[in-house]
Formats: C-alpha cells, sequence, structure tokens
C-alpha cells in the first residue's frame, strides 16, 4: 500500500519552506525536484539530526515512464513549483495513471477551474485532486466557507485581503495578473473586471486601510460552489508601487500598461531574494476581511488572523496532506476546506477568527462605500 509524501519543487522557495517545516514537525517525506544541488542540499540539511527522515529524489517531467516509476511508492505528490500550469498537466497526468492523491499551490482560477474540470477522471482513478492549498486560496476559501454557513441565505459576498512579505514569484504572478482582466460575480454571472476599478476602505484590525479590487483572485469561482452567493468582490492592499501603476496616471501607469520595467516593479515588491526571511516572516501576520448579506440586509462580518502567507500555506499543506494519508476523503476534485475542514482555521498555530457582530469593529466607511480609484 502507498503511504509516502512526496514535495515536488523543493528546490524553490514555498517547497523548500514546507520540507523544513514537514521536518520540523517529524513528518517523513520525499523532497523532490529537477535541481540536483539544492534538492541534495536541502534534503541533508534536514536529515542531518535525524536519518532517513527526508529522502532527495531528483527527477523532471519530461520522460512519462520515469515520472510514474518515482510515484510507485507515494500516496500523495505536493506541487509546489512557482510555475504551477507548466507543471501541473504533466504531475496530474502521473497522479492518474499511478493512483496518487495530489495537492498544489495554485492561485489562479484558470489553474484551478482545470483541476475541477478532471473531478470525473480523479473519480476513475480512486484519487483526490485538490487545487488552491496557498494561502492566497485556502485562507480565503477557509473564510468563504465559514460565511456561508453562518448566514446560509446570503447573496453578496465582499473578501479584501491584507498581506505581505511576497515572494518573488507572488510577486511575479501579482503583477502579471493586475494587467489581465479578470471578472467578478454579478447577478449570478461573470462580469469581466480590471485590477484597481474600485477601491474600498476597510479596518483589518489596526485601522481603516484602502484595499483595491482583485478580480483576478478565485472568490467568485470558489463562492459559486460553496455557497449561495449570487454578487462576489474581491479586494486586496496592493504594494504601493502597484497602486500608483494600477489607478493612478501618469508615466508609471503608462509603462505599466505597456509592459514596461516589471522586473523592477517586482523587485520593488519581493526585493531581490526569492522569498522572505525567517524575520521578516515572523512580524507580518496577514489578515482577510469578510462581509456576506442577504437579501433582507442581514450582515455577517468577519476577520480571519493568520501568520504570513508562506507560513499559513506549508501548515495547510501539511494538514491536508495528512487527511489524504489517511485515506477518508471521497475522491474527485474538492476545495481545501472540503478535505481539512475547520482545521485551516482552528489547527493552525496563530490563526484566529474574530467575528465583527456590531459597526464599532468595522470602519464605518467599509464596503458599503465602495469609490473609484483615483485616476
Amino acid at each position: 500500500m502507498k503511504s509516502r509524501l512526496l514535495l515536488y519543487g523543493v528546490d524553490h522557495y514555498a517547497g523548500g519552506l514546507i520540507s523544513r517545516r514537514a521536518a520540523e514537525k517529524g513528518f517523513a517525506h520525499i523532497a523532490a525536484g529537477p535541481d540536483i544541488a539544492r534538492v541534495a542540499t536541502l534534503a541533508n540539511e534536514l536529515s542531518r539530526n535525524t536519518p532517513n527522515l527526508v529522502e532527495p529524489r531528483i527527477f523532471g517531467l519530461g520522460d512519462k515512464a520515469r515520472l510514474a516509476g518515482q510515484l510507485d511508492d507515494v500516496a500523495v505528490v505536493v506541487n509546489c513549483c512557482p510555475q504551477i500550469s507548466e507543471v501541473a498537466p504533466a504531475l496530474i497526468e502521473a497522479c492518474l495513471g499511478t493512483h496518487t492523491n495530489y495537492l498544489d499551490l495554485s492561485s489562479n482560477t484558470l489553474e484551478i477551474r482545470h483541476v475541477f474540470e478532471l473531478d470525473s477522471e480523479g473519480r476513475a482513478a480512486g484519487i483526490s485532486l485538490v487545487a488552491g492549498v496557498s494561502f492566497g486560496v485556502s485562507a480565503v476559501e477557509a473564510m468563504v466557507s465559514r460565511l456561508a454557513t453562518i448566514c446560509p441565505a446570503a447573496t453578496h459576498l465582499s473578501i479584501a485581503v491584507s498581506r505581505s512579505p511576497y515572494t518573488r514569484a507572488e510577486a511575479q504572478h501579482l503583477v502579471a495578473a493586475c494587467r489581465t482582466p479578470g471578472h467578478v460575480l454579478k447577478n449570478g454571472a461573470m462580469v469581466e473586471a480590471h485590477a484597481g476599478d474600485r477601491a474600498i476602505n476597510i479596518d483589518f484590525g489596526n485601522g481603516p486601510m484602502i484595499a483595491h479590487l482583485a478580480p483576478w483572485r478565485s472568490e467568485s469561482f470558489i463562492a459559486g460552489r460553496l455557497g449561495p452567493f449570487k454578487n462576489v468582490e474581491s479586494y486586496e492592499v496592493f504594494p504601493p508601487a502597484l497602486v500608483r501603476a494600477v489607478t493612478k496616471s501618469g508615466w508609471r501607469r503608462w509603462m505599466f500598461r505597456r509592459g514596461m520595467r516589471l522586473a523592477a516593479m517586482e523587485r520593488k515588491i519581493a526585493g531581490r531574494l526569492e522569498g522572505p526571511t525567517a524575520r521578516q516572516l515572523a512580524k507580518t501576520p496577514c489578515v482577510i476581511w469578510g462581509e456576506a448579506r442577504d437579501a433582507e440586509g442581514r450582515i455577517s462580518r468577519a476577520r480571519l488572523e493568520t501568520p504570513a502567507a508562506p507560513i499559513y500555506t506549508a501548515a495547510a499543506t501539511l494538514a491536508l496532506a495528512r487527511a489524504l494519508m489517511d485515506g477518508k476523503i471521497a475522491p474527485g476534485a474538492h476545495f481545501p476546506s472540503q478535505v481539512a475542514g475547520a482545521a485551516l482555521i482552528e489547527n493552525i498555530e496563530g490563526v484566529h477568527w474574530r467575528e465583527l457582530p456590531d459597526m464599532s469593529e468595522v470602519n464605518q466607511s467599509h464596503s458599503m462605500q465602495t469609490f473609484p480609484a483615483a485616476n
């Protein structure tokens, strides 16, 4: 019986962090990726005090037969690669052929939709396919799921995220997403929208902040499947450099729209390192604010406070991997909350759920005062 966990992409920041967190918890696993030096160095470092805790496996995805052979003893594969859309097709095909459960860190709606389109294939293979284990999806989806339970007749949902710091891969994704039209859910239909078209004032716990429309986020797709919501908007607190490029007229916006100096902007957002340092992670929590409203005007609001996004992602990944390895999850495509349930809020250290029962806890000019972004 297959019983092992394989993390593919430990030669990148997110995968390496997840592998280190797993080792800290005594979670034996296979650290895999195509970069021989980085994979071997990580595995040796993590196995120094506990031999055989982390096994290195170095392989690419081009040889289908060799890839399938690498999964012979693996119960769960986690796709930790930053370019998920380039890696996922080959990994998922191998998982279907070898009856291996699949998780990934996708945050792009198209990537998540692709996994759900393979639901019937997953059922036929007897495996679970779980997309969106990253903070940007799993933590937000936990908020959406709980608001749907608290306010089951809700028709309107607003989500706003305040987070930092960003990894280099996340900064690249953020910049690219802001240059591409996305969608909001309006009266049950997807309507095209652009990043920064609107903004709202939200109190994330330390006073009001401006969050801008982030239509690339996956809340509309998630909410349409998990709850009764017919109108969904997603907002995010943008880094200052991105606010100037997206919402203000002038040379920065002109250059941004034409794809100029994007690498420089990514460095401003994420810095020059591949990801945040341990010190940065320790002092930069994230907050998700959510509001559900029904046709009668009844409103439920909450804040979900979490550790830094990479730390939450690592914890959620391990929680989901354990749940799949227990073998109690039905085959097919799932959102993270459908696999781990309340554990994504209640069992992750540093995560706090706070319901906001009255207006005194929310800035008076919150999402009900939506205003156009500055030009």
